[in-house]
Order: C-alpha cells, then sequence, then structure tokens
C-alpha cells in the first residue's frame, strides 16, 4: 500500500469537503496531528481510523485506497468525469487530444521496455 497517496487523497477529500485538519480529527476522534502525519504519511492509518475518516469525508475507503486497490478504474473514471464537467465543448476537445497523446506515449515506451 502506499501511505503517501493515501495520505494524498485524504487530504484531497478533506479539502474539497471544507474541513481543516482540526475539525477533521474532532469528527473522527484522532489528534490533529494524527491527521497531518496520515495526509504526509509519516504515520501508517489503522483501518478502524481509515473508516472513520472515510464516512466523515463522505467517501469510501475504496475510493481513498484507490491506488492500491487492483480494479480502481472505475473511481479514477469518476474523478475524470469530475475534470470534464465544467469544461466547455473545445476544452473537451483539447483535453481528450492530450489524454491520446499521453496514451500513445505511455504505451510506446511500455513497448521499448518490453524490447
Amino acid at each position: 500500500m502506499d501511505y503517501k497517496l493515501l495520505g494524498q487523497r485524504i487530504r484531497a477529500a478533506r479539502l474539497a469537503a471544507g474541513l481543516s485538519q482540526e475539525q477533521l480529527a474532532e469528527m473522527v476522534g484522532l489528534t490533529s496531528q494524527h491527521i497531518s502525519h496520515t495526509e504526509v504519511a509519516s504515520t501508517k492509518i489503522s483501518l478502524p481510523a481509515l473508516v472513520k475518516i472515510a464516512n466523515a469525508l463522505h467517501t469510501s475507503v475504496d475510493r481513498l485506497l484507490s491506488d492500491s486497490v487492483h480494479d480502481s478504474k472505475p473511481h479514477l473514471l469518476g474523478d475524470v468525469q469530475k475534470v470534464f464537467s465544467d469544461c466547455d465543448p473545445d476544452e473537451v476537445y483539447v483535453m481528450l487530444e492530450a489524454a491520446n497523446a499521453v496514451k500513445k506515449s505511455i504505451r510506446v515506451r511500455k513497448l521499448k521496455r518490453m524490447e
């Protein structure tokens, strides 16, 4: 499990919910220092604490762990949809072109590594 990515996802969800570390800590019965250490991955969070945090942030544990979950594609597609949700048609077109170029580049690199 990548605790750094988990911490980044917790922080992003907390900020999206408009909460400070202190507010989240109070909601879940932890200290603000524990929340801070979790967000920067200087401590490993327990499963019960992770569940409390996910519930307080109105998200799921699997979304917070999506970088560690094998079938994270549905959650990532939801994130992509959020990015595109407020775009005008021109922005969507440019972003799709960029995504296709990145995908092609990634696949070319993978092929080169296999050779």
